[in-house]
C-alpha cells in the first residue's frame, strides 16, 4: 500500500519590518560554500541586498559537492592565509586580514559571521567603525562544546559582548546561547534546513509494507566520530538470528577502508559502499531504503537526519545528535539510541525490521514534524535577527 503524506504548507510571511525605500544592505561572513547554506542564502537575498563572503573556496569539512556558480547574491572568496585542521569536519583558521578589507568594501548595514572565530572578530572590528551591528550565528550545542578549553570560553564571551544579536540554526543551539548568557530576546532561530520538496515528493511516494530484506541506509563523511563502525557491529548481531538486513553506506572519508574491513571480519555480506554521493543524488537513496540510521558519537545537528525524516524514513537517531532533539526527540518520530550500546541498537533495528506499522508511524511522524523546514523558513530567521538588531542600535544612539 503506498501512503500519501502530507503536501508542503504555506510558510508564514517573516516577522520583519524593512524599509519601503530599499533593502537592509547585509554583508555575510563563513567558511566555505556547502549546498545547504547557499540554498539559505539564496533565500534571504529574495528580502536583503546581500554580499557574501566566503574565507575559502575548500576546508577540511568541505566534499566534492557539485554547485551552480550563479547564485541570487553577490560574493566573494578570500582565500588569503589560512591553517587547516586537517581533520574531518575540522574547523580551519582563517587569518587573513582581506575578510576585514573586503568587509569596508560591503558598507553593510549589518554584518552576520559564523560562530566565534577569527573572521567573527574581523567582523566585529568592522561593525564598531561602521556602526553596524554584529550578528553570530552558530549550531553549537551543549553536549558538542561540554570540552571547550579555556580559550574558546573566553573567545564566546569576549564576542558575544560585541554581538546585537544571535541566529541559532536548530533549538538545541538556541539553549546554548542562553548559556553562554545571551538574553532570550536577542536569539533568534534560523533551523537548518534544505531544498525539501523533493524529499517530500519520495515521502509521498513511499511503501511501508514489509519487503524480504530490510535495507538501512547511513550517509556521511565516514570519520571515527560518525559510528559506522557501531552500526556495523549492531547489524552482525541481528544477522545471527533475526531478519535479513541490507545496509548502505553513503560517504568518503578516512574511515573507509576500515569500514570495508570491518564488514568483511564481521561476515556482513550485505553492505553496500556507495562513496561520496553528491547532495542533489541523495532523494534516491532515501527511496532506497526503509529506513536511516544515524550514529553519530558527537554532531551539532546532521543534515542527513532532516533529509532522512522529510523523504519518510523511520529514523534510529543517536543521542549525541543535536538534530536528533531538535526534529525528532521522542519515540512517536523516532528510535533514539545510544551507538555504544550495541545491544541496544541491534534491537532498534531488529524492532523496526520486523514491523512495518511501526515503521509507516514512525516515518510519516517524521515527515510531518520537516513540513515547516526550507531554505526560506530560515531565511526569515536571519531577517528578523537583522531588523532587530539595526531597530536596537538606533535606539541606542537616541
Amino acid at each position: 500500500m503506498t501512503e500519501t503524506l502530507a503536501q508542503e504548507p504555506a510558510g508564514p510571511a517573516s516577522n520583519a519590518r524593512f524599509p519601503a525605500t530599499g533593502r537592509r544592505r547585509v554583508a555575510f561572513v563563513t567558511d566555505i560554500p556547502t549546498p545547504y547554506m547557499l540554498e539559505v542564502l539564496d533565500a534571504l537575498a529574495e528580502i536583503v541586498d546581500l554580499t557574501v563572503l566566503f574565507c575559502s573556496h575548500t576546508g577540511s569539512r568541505a566534499m566534492p559537492w557539485s554547485r551552480s556558480e550563479r547564485r541570487r547574491f553577490r560574493h566573494r572568496v578570500i582565500d588569503g592565509l589560512t591553517i587547516r585542521s586537517g581533520r574531518p569536519d575540522g574547523a580551519d583558521y582563517y587569518l587573513s586580514p582581506r575578510i576585514l578589507a573586503a568587509l569596508a568594501r560591503t558598507r553593510a548595514d549589518a554584518v552576520i559571521s559564523a560562530g566565534y572565530s577569527i573572521p567573527t572578530a574581523y567582523a566585529a572590528v568592522f561593525g564598531r567603525i561602521r556602526g553596524a551591528p554584529l550578528i553570530i550565528y552558530s549550531d553549537g550545542t551543549s553536549h558538542y562544546e561540554r570540552k571547550l578549553g579555556r580559550h574558546q570560553l573566553l573567545a564566546r564571551a569576549v564576542l558575544l559582548r560585541a554581538a546585537s544579536a544571535c541566529v541559532a540554526k536548530s533549538r538545541p543551539a538556541a539553549e546554548r546561547f542562553l548559556e553562554l548568557g545571551v538574553a532570550p530576546d536577542r536569539i533568534f532561530l534560523a533551523p537548518h534546513s534544505s531544498t525539501m520538496d523533493r524529499l517530500w515528493k519520495v515521502a509521498r511516494a513511499r511503501d511501508y509494507e514489509r519487503r524480504e530484506v530490510f535495507t538501512v541506509l547511513t550517509a556521511g563523511r565516514l570519520a571515527p566520530h560518525k559510528g559506522v563502525d557501531r552500526l556495523l557491529l549492531a547489524a552482525s548481531r541481528v544477522e545471527l538470528e533475526g531478519p535479513r538486513i541490507r545496509l548502505i553506506v553513503a560517504g568518503s572519508g578516512p574511515e573507509s577502508q576500515r569500514l570495508r574491513r570491518l564488514a568483511v571480519e564481521l561476515r556482513l555480506e550485505d553492505v553496500h559502499f556507495r562513496g561520496f554521493v553528491d547532495h542533489r543524488d541523495m532523494p534516491q537513496l532515501y527511496a532506497e531504503a526503509d529506513a536511516f540510521a544515524f550514529p553519530t558519537l558527537e554532531d551539532p545537528f546532521g543534515i542527513v537526519l532532516l533529509e532522512a525524516a522529510a523523504a519518510g524514513l523511520p529514523l534510529i537517531a543517536s543521542l549525541h545528535a543535536g538534530g536528533t532533539w531538535d526534529l525528532i526527540g521522542d519515540a512517536e518520530t523516532s528510535v533514539i539510541v545510544d551507538p555504544d550500546d550495541a545491544a541496544g541498537f541491534a534491537a532498534a533495528l531488529e524492532g523496526l525490521a520486523r514491523d512495518p506499522g511501526r515503521r509507516s508511524r514512525l516515518g510519516r511522524s517524521a515527515h510531518l514534524a520537516t513540513l515547516h523546514r526550507s531554505p526560506r523558513e530560515s531565511a526569515r530567521g536571519y531577517a528578523d535577527a537583522i531588523e532587530a538588531a539595526i531597530r536596537d542600535r538606533r535606539r541606542a544612539k537616541t
